[in-house]
């Protein structure tokens, strides 16, 4: 178990550098590309995404989780972040408008079904990779 558990450490933190180098070419990209205020959206989540991945990584050994908690932890972690940057940035590429990018413009279908149908994936993978690592870190006089 100790091996799996380094395993899925070593691959939390590999994913997360990933996403820096993601970030980077992203950032390249608000010079470069149409709509750089929604390309800079995508750079700060690939960012936000490589911090959360390598913090996640570095506690790895320090979740009281089952093995099943574990494996659905990280799956849960890469879904949220490699489709939350997917979301970003499709958002990127069909300029959706958003509520505080452009108030009062209608987001057009389908573009916006598409995207309501990411982040309606994002935000409970999100959750429940957050609150299972919170649920492991939990103090030995929590364990009851």
């Amino acid at each position: 178990m100790t091996s799996l558990i380094e395993s899925q450490r070593r691959r939390l933190l590999r994913h997360g550098f990933i996403f820096l180098f993601m970030g980077a070419w992203l950032g390249i990209a608000t010079a470069i590309l149409p709509h750089p205020r929604a390309w800079l959206a995508a750079h700060l989540t690939a960012f936000f995404a490589c911090l959360i991945l390598v913090a996640i990584g570095l506690v790895w050994r320090e979740l009281h989780l089952t093995e099943r908690q574990r494996s659905i932890g990280l799956i849960a972690g890469f879904t949220s972040a490699y489709l939350g940057l997917a979301a970003n940035i499709f958002s990127a590429i069909v300029d959706l408008p958003g509520p505080a990018s452009q108030p009062g413009v209608p987001a057009p279908m389908p573009q916006a079904a598409i995207f309501f149908t990411l982040l309606a994936i994002v935000v409970p993978t999100t959750l429940t990779a957050f609150g299972l690592v919170m649920y492991g870190m939990r103090g030995e006089a929590d364990r009851g």
